[in-house]
């Protein structure tokens, strides 16, 4: 029989692990994955480069403050994507998304710059540590993966970074999956790693806890986990205060990453402070039910004259995203949001809802020549907390499948840009490290990339800030500009 994933993870991390091992082309091989372009892609980053817009942007913030966060119990870790834009004053960008404490496709960064972003995760491991000594017996860390996660290489490497430092702070470490786990089993900090549909099976929420087979989890690791988590009591703390849950969530504010308005809000509540860094606002909001949305499409597309896309509630993988020309026929429409909705089912199955949807407007966007074509690209930039402040790490460009053609009825294909999730497939030959080189094959300049990396800081900021006024907007019946 076959050995799973999960499998495979838990016999490597129970050997001893060196420097070697974990250089991506060889911890494929033990993994029995193809990590090449990884590593490829990884030696395109150019940490020199990434690090002289790190020190900009901290020291612009740092004037003002503005990545302060009011709370060190919000936000851990994160990334934001954009789509750059051509002005006649320069370059401004347009806020596609932002992510939670799931990440995928992190083993594409340095090595410096994966440290500053597993220091984030560190900061709830900490502060579950201290929390250990008034209560608990050990601290119990639940680490969610996707079903046979093909990136569960990232795991080894983020799992055995914190194993390292714990240990060199003195404390005991044990790493289990589901199968092996022993709750009697002697150490300070116990790891267990499953795939979602292990845990739904096993968790339970009571006397402020999340609970693995009845055992407190002193922190979740994966947004996946709480998203998929159904517990009228949690979800009631999550919304009214999350801070009446015990166990750690990274991110407790994943109700605002996961929809894609609530993201948007965050940035309007901010919106004076962040157009000194180009950022550029477009009209959006959000439908909760399909009637809705196909009236509001028609409405809109009539009232404005613009194209806009429509993007479904805790989608990834660009899974249900749909561009709608300005030019299309409006009998389609409807046509247009069941394929969405097909989409986003034939990926999460029926058990997940993709209402409310988001509807935003849909920029005028920079095009890159790539391989002989032109193609839209984004810039996901990688995030995390470091003593209440929320810092920039790296990140990395991504080139859409197809070349830009922009045919009367828009192809879905010239804006997917995901590399390791789309309809299942992993295309990491897509994507571009920061560099110096690779900063004029985008055609930005440090100062572009240094207000990105302050707007994803703020931004940040601001959810931390302004959560509860955020879900709990309810004035959806409009436009918001």
């Amino acid at each position: 029989m076959k050995e799973d994933l999960l499998t495979k993870f838990l016999k490597l991390m129970s050997s001893k692990i060196s420097d070697s091992d974990l250089e991506l082309i060889n911890l494929g091989k033990s993994l029995g994955l193809d990590l090449v372009s990884f590593a490829d892609l990884r030696a395109s980053q150019e940490d020199k480069f990434t690090d002289e817009i790190r020190i900009k942007a901290l020291d612009i913030m740092n004037k003002n403050k503005e990545n302060v966060l009011n709370t060190t119990d919000s936000f851990y870790v994160g990334s934001i994507d954009f789509m750059v834009s051509d002005e006649p004053k320069g370059k401004s960008f347009f806020l596609l998304e932002t992510n939670g404490g799931s990440h995928r496709g992190v083993s594409i960064i340095t090595k410096k710059q994966q440290s500053l972003l597993y220091d984030g995760y560190l900061e709830a491991i900490n502060q579950a540590i201290k929390r250990k000594k008034i209560n608990l017996k050990k601290v119990f860390i639940l680490i969610g993966v996707t079903i046979n996660d093909e990136l569960i290489h990232e795991k080894v490497i983020m799992v055995e970074y914190f194993r390292k430092k714990l240990k060199s702070n003195g404390y005991s470490v044990k790493i289990f999956n589901t199968k092996n786990y022993d709750k009697n089993f002697k150490a300070e900090v116990v790891f267990l790693i499953a795939d979602y549909r292990q845990l739904s099976k096993s968790l339970s929420f009571s006397n402020k806890w999340i609970k693995y087979k009845g055992e407190k989890v002193s922190v979740l690791i994966g947004d996946g986990i709480t998203r998929r988590f159904k517990n009228k009591n949690f979800s009631k703390l999550i919304r009214k205060d999350f801070r009446g849950i015990e166990s750690i969530i990274v991110n407790p504010i994943y109700k605002i990453t996961d929809d894609k308005s609530l993201t948007y809000l965050a940035s309007y509540f901010c919106k004076n402070l962040l157009k000194k860094y180009n950022l550029k606002y477009l009209l959006f909001t959000k439908a909760f039910n399909e009637k809705e949305l196909v009236d509001k499409l028609k409405f809109f597309i009539k009232e404005y004259k613009k194209s806009f896309i429509i993007k479904p509630s805790g989608g990834s993988g660009g899974a249900g995203v749909i561009p709608i020309s300005k030019r299309e026929d409006l009998l389609n429409i409807k046509n247009l949001v069941e394929k969405s909705k097909n989409e986003f089912f034939a990926k999460f199955r029926k058990d997940r809802d993709p209402f409310p949807y988001t509807i935003q407007e849909m920029a005028n966007f920079s095009l890159i020549d790539w391989q002989e074509g032109k193609h839209t690209f984004d810039l996901r930039i990688y995030l995390a907390q470091r003593e209440g402040k929320v810092i920039p790490i790296g990140g990395l460009a991504r080139i859409a499948r197809e070349e830009f053609i922009h045919k009367q009825n828009l192809n879905k294909q010239e804006f997917v840009v995901n590399l390791s999730g789309y309809n299942g497939q992993i295309e990491v030959e897509r994507g571009i490290g920061f560099s110096n080189n690779n900063s004029k094959l985008l055609n930005l300049t440090i100062e572009d990339f240094t207000n990105m990396f302050c707007i994803g800081c703020v931004l940040f900021a601001s959810m931390v800030k302004n959560y509860y006024k955020i879900i709990n907007f309810s004035d959806w019946g409009k436009i918001i500009d």
